[in-house]
C-alpha cells in the first residue's frame, strides 16, 4: 500500500508559524525562491555544529541520505537493536517522519532525544521542534525517557584544538515539551487539511512574517505594501505597524500624524507628506562643533562563528580583521587613507591593533558610524592583548559617533526610508551607492572572507578577487563617512532651517 506524504518536522514547524507558508511548501514549491547566501552559510554552520557535537556521543552510527526516506527507515530499523547512539535516526509513523539529531540508548531500554542548535539559549521553536520528534518516536514504540538541547555555550574560550565537552551545553528540556507534545496530533491533523485544500488560505501579513524565521515568501505577499509604508516609522512596534496597515493606512503619509506619539515619526510623516529634508541646524552645528583635528574615520570588518576560529575566541564573538581609515587634518585638505587586511588563517589582532595604534595620533576625534561597534570590537580584543588596555581606554574619550545626528533625526532626507544606517545615509544625502561592487555589505563581507580564508581548496585568483573586494568596500565606508559629514556642514551654513 502506498504510504500517504510525509509531514515532517520542517512542515510542522512551517505550519505553526503560518499556514499559507505550509501550503504554498506543499503545493506551489516553484513560487519560493532560491536559498540566499545568507541563509545558506546559517544551514551550512548548522551541519558543522551538529557534526561536531556527534563527537560527545562515541560509537554512534550516521544514518546518511536524504530523499530515499524507506532506505533510511530501514537503515533506523536495523541499527535499533544494537543499542549505540544513533545520528539522524528515521522514524516513521502514518504520515509522522522525524530525524533527531541525536538519538542515545539508555541502560534501561529507553532512548533520550538530543537535539543540537547553534544557539546560546532555548527558543520556543526548539521546544515545537523537539515536541514533534518525541511524539513521532512515541508513536513507532520508542519509549523516550528525556529530550535535551545540545547549545552553544557562549562563555566557551577556545586554547588549542576545540573541545566539543566544553564548546557545548545540554539543556533539559523534557518538562517544557511536554504540555507541547500533547498538541502535535491535533496540529497535525489540522495541518493536513490546510496542505490537502485545494486553494491556499488567505492569510494577512502579520508578526508570524518573521517570527520565529524570516518567511521566504515575504516578496510574494508583500507585494502590495509599498517601501514608504509605516514600517519606515524608526522602532515602530511591529504588531502597531501591521495595525496601520490593515486599518488600510498602507503609506506612512496616509496615517493621520495626530495618532504618532513619537517626534521621530512625526518627522518622518512631515518630511513624506512634503517630499523635504528636515535638518535641525542647532543640533548639527552642536555636534561639528565637538569635532576636533585631525579627524580620523575609521570602520572595522569582523568574523564570528559558532565554533570560534581563532585561539582566546568565544562563540559568535566578531574577531576584526580589518579596518579603513581615512585621515582628515583640515576640511581644505584631502583625506589620507590607510587599510589593514589580514589575509590567512593566522590570528591577525596583534597585528591589527599595532597597525591601528601607530595610524591613530594622540589628539583630534575618531569617528564611526555607529562606533558602539568598533569600541566593542577594540575593548573585546583588548582584553585578549591586554598591553592595548590603556590605548583603548584613552581612544573611548575620542570617539565620536556619526551616527547620532541621524540616529537623533536631527537630519533626515525622505530618501533614507526611515533608516538611519549608513548604508541608507550616503545614497540618500550624497548619492553614492554600494551597488555593483564585488562586496557590498557587512554580512557578506564576514561570509566571503571566511569562505575564501577558512576553506580548503579556494584558488588564489578567487581569494585574491574576494580580498580585493574587501578592500574596495571597507574603504568606501569611511569615504562615505567624509561625504556624509561635509553634506552636516553644508546644512549647517545655511540661514535658515528646512522645513
Amino acid at each position: 500500500m502506498a504510504h500517504s506524504p510525509v509531514f515532517s518536522k520542517s512542515r510542522y514547524l512551517e505550519g505553526l508559524q503560518c499556514p499559507k507558508l505550509l501550503w504554498k511548501r506543499c503545493n506551489a514549491k516553484e513560487e519560493f525562491p532560491p536559498t540566499d547566501e545568507a541563509t545558506q552559510a546559517i544551514f551550512d554552520q548548522g551541519h558543522l555544529v551538529t557534526d561536531l557535537a556527534h563527537a560527545l556521543f562515541p560509537g554512534g552510527v550516521e544514518i546518511k541520505g536524504v530523499a530515499d526516506y524507506d532506505a533510511l527507515i530501514r537503515r533506523t530499523q536495523d541499527l535499533l537493536p544494537e543499542r549505540v547512539p544513533l545520528f539522524e535516526a528515521a522514524i516513521r509513523v502514518k504520515s509522522l517522519f522525524a530525524r533527531p539529531d541525536i538519538l542515545s540508548p539508555n541502560k534501561d531500554g529507553s532512548w533520550d532525544i538530543f537535539e543540537v542548535k547553534s544557539s546560546g539559549k532555548v527558543k520556543d521553536v526548539n521546544l515545537g521542534d523537539v515536541a514533534f520528534q518525541t511524539v513521532c518516536y512515541e508513536k513507532s514504540g520508542l519509549r523516550i525517557r528525556r529530550a535535551h538541547l545540545v547549545l552553544i555555550d557562549t562563555d566557551y574560550v577556545r586554547s588549542g584544538k576545540i573541545d566539543p565537552k566544553t564548546l557545548f551545553k545540554i539543556e533539559d528540556v523534557t518538562a517544557l515539551i511536554r504540555p507541547l507534545c500533547k498538541q502535535v496530533e491535533a496540529n497535525v491533523e489540522r495541518m493536513i487539511k490546510i496542505r490537502e485544500q485545494k486553494s491556499c488560505p488567505e492569510v494577512k501579513i502579520g508578526l508570524q512574517c518573521s517570527d520565529p524565521y524570516e518567511c521566504p515568501l515575504q516578496d510574494l505577499c508583500w507585494k502590495h505594501i509599498p517601501e514608504d509604508s509605516p514600517f519606515i516609522f524608526n522602532r515602530i512596534r511591529k504588531d502597531k505597524a501591521f495595525g496601520f496597515i490593515n486599518e488600510g493606512f498602507l503609506k506612512a503619509t496616509s496615517v493621520p500624524v495626530e495618532r504618532l506619539s513619537a517626534t521621530t515619526h512625526q518627522i518622518v510623516h512631515v518630511c513624506h507628506s512634503g517630499k523635504k529634508t528636515h535638518a535641525d541646524l542647532k543640533a548639527i552645528k552642536g555636534f561639528l562643533k565637538g569635532l576636533e583635528f585631525p579627524l580620523y574615520f575609521i570602520d572595522f570588518e569582523t568574523v564570528g562563528a559558532a565554533i570560534p576560529l581563532y585561539e582566546n575566541s568565544s562563540p559568535f564573538e566578531q574577531v576584526p580583521f580589518q579596518f579603513s581609515l581615512h585621515v582628515l587634518d583640515s576640511w581644505d585638505n584631502k583625506p589620507k587613507h590607510h587599510a589593514f587586511l589580514a589575509e590567512g588563517r593566522i590570528d591577525s589582532r596583534s597585528a591589527f591593533m599595532k597597525e591601528l595604534k601607530s595610524l591613530i595620533g594622540p589628539t583630534g576625534s575618531i569617528l564611526a558610524f555607529n562606533m558602539d561597534f568598533e569600541m566593542g570590537c577594540l575593548k573585546r580584543t583588548a582584553e585578549v592583548l591586554p598591553e592595548y588596555q590603556e590605548w583603548v581606554k584613552e581612544i573611548e574619550k575620542r570617539f565620536i559617533d556619526l551616527m547620532v545626528p541621524f540616529r537623533r533625526f536631527d537630519y533626515y532626507d525622505p530618501k533614507q526610508m526611515g533608516s538611519y544606517s549608513i548604508k541608507a545615509v550616503y545614497p540618500a544625502l550624497v548619492g553614492g551607492t554600494y551597488h555593483g561592487m564585488a562586496i557590498s555589505e557587512g554580512g557578506q563581507a564576514s561570509r566571503e572572507y571566511a569562505r575564501v580564508t577558512f576553506t580548503d581548496g579556494v584558488p588564489e585568483d578567487e581569494k585574491r578577487k574576494i580580498y580585493d573586494g574587501l578592500l574596495e568596500y571597507c574603504k568606501l565606508d569611511t569615504q562615505a563617512m567624509i561625504d556624509i559629514l561635509n553634506v552636516l556642514r553644508g546644512t549647517a551654513t545655511e540661514n535658515k532651517r528646512s522645513k
